[in-house]
């Protein structure tokens, strides 16, 4: 999983400032072309700046099916699992359940004893773990852990119980000490949720739908779809500049099917959802830890003095907190499919896009930067959010 998407769309609201009043029909004018000639399947974006919150469902959740995009359409929302996991995290921590600088050995035993792979001389040699392996680094992507084991490689992110997933993590030599460098892992977050269920006593698809989706009614947010929300799955789409996009069978490392009850929750990338749902969860993040009927679901400090705050090392450039990403007030995730949020609890802001899709290197950017960042970007401009004097990306 790259960055690119989540980049682009810091790119766009680096020009973001002030706002007064805005139409964001904009979004759905600017891309309009690009679904009436099927370039590009369908979309749901959602732009919140303050008490403003606008909405756009367009084109096709099936084109085979004439099926129109709405706002319960399902998605496989990839990585952006890891935010959700993130704040779980936070919560736990502000709550006094867990510690970030926790050992993860203190939790899942066979973390006590790593190895590492150094190269000598050109020969790869395994030599033992000197820095402890923390929560914190499984949690940020500095644990030294492979973007996946050999067991989901083989498996599918998917494919084998989460306290399964995370035993094959202690089992993989590390590609550097912990806490000195940077690597994308899926591994580290399966490892982190593992941790979470040692240290609440809940399996994770519990304790996440307790703490977070049944309080938010995030009712179709699920490691394992129903036969009815698969009723409602977006298709997935191959799309190229100036070609109509092509259908896309299958995501190699998502499982299927789907509802089987050998589908395991994967913390890196495991989680499917809906736009409604998923912008009541950033929604939420973005108001301090408060629901919209008023309820506290999370303590205000999780959010601006942990998942707000790089939590990468001083040494390490990239700016990472718990499975989210940092930009300046700016923090959010995407996911593999391009599905991203980003959001801003000082400005109350927030940015949703969903589709499902891959596109090849050379056009990842054309509707995100060309074409829809600067109807955003007049959002933003335009509207009048709380904290909107508050620096932006």
């Amino acid at each position: 999983m790259k960055r690119t998407l989540l980049l682009n769309i810091f790119s766009v609201l680096l020009m973001a400032g002030t706002a007064i009043a805005a139409d964001s029909a904009g979004v759905k004018d600017a891309l309009k072309p690009y679904v009436e000639r099927l370039e590009m399947p369908g979309y749901v974006s959602v732009l919140i700046d303050g008490d403003r919150e606008e909405w756009v469902a367009d084109g096709w959740r099936d084109v085979a099916k004439k099926a129109p995009m709405a706002k319960d359409s399902l998605f496989r929302i990839c990585s952006q699992t890891k935010g959700i996991v993130g704040a779980a995290a936070a919560k736990l921590v502000v709550e006094g359940k867990i510690s970030l600088d926790d050992p993860v050995s203190k939790y899942l035993p066979e973390f006590a004893k790593l190895e590492r792979t150094v190269e000598t001389n050109g020969v790869k040699v395994l030599v033992p773990v000197k820095n402890v392996l923390t929560l914190r680094d499984c949690l940020s992507h500095t644990g030294g852990f492979p973007f996946e084991t050999k067991v989901s490689s083989a498996l599918g992110w998917t494919g084998a119980p989460l306290r399964v997933a995370a035993a094959a993590g202690a089992a993989t030599p590390l590609l550097f000490e912990p806490g000195t460098s940077w690597k994308y892992s899926n591994a580290g977050l399966d490892v982190a949720g593992a941790v979470i269920e040692q240290a609440t006593g809940e399996k994770i698809e519990n304790h996440l739908k307790r703490v977070f989706f049944d309080p938010l009614g995030m009712k179709d947010t699920t490691f394992r779809p129903t036969a009815e929300q698969l009723r409602r799955l977006v298709a997935m789409y191959y799309i190229e500049t100036n070609k109509v996009c092509r259908s896309m069978p299958k995501y190699r490392p998502l499982r299927e099917p789907y509802d089987s009850p050998d589908r395991w929750p994967s913390c890196g990338a495991g989680l499917f959802s809906t736009p409604q749902d998923l912008l009541e969860f950033y929604r939420m993040l973005a108001f301090g830890g408060v629901s919209r009927d008023g309820r506290r679901i999370m303590p205000a400090k999780a959010i601006t003095d942990i998942l707000a705050v790089k939590q990468t090392p001083p040494g390490v450039k990239t700016a990472y907190s718990l499975g989210m990403f940092v930009e300046g007030e700016w923090f959010g995730h995407d996911g593999a499919l391009k599905t991203a949020a980003l959001l801003n609890p000082k400005r109350h802001a927030v940015w949703l896009w969903m589709m499902q899709c891959e596109y090849p290197r050379h056009c990842h950017r054309w509707h995100q930067y060309k074409v829809w960042r600067p109807a955003v970007n007049r959002f933003f401009e335009q509207s009048t959010g709380k904290g909107s004097n508050g620096e932006t990306p």
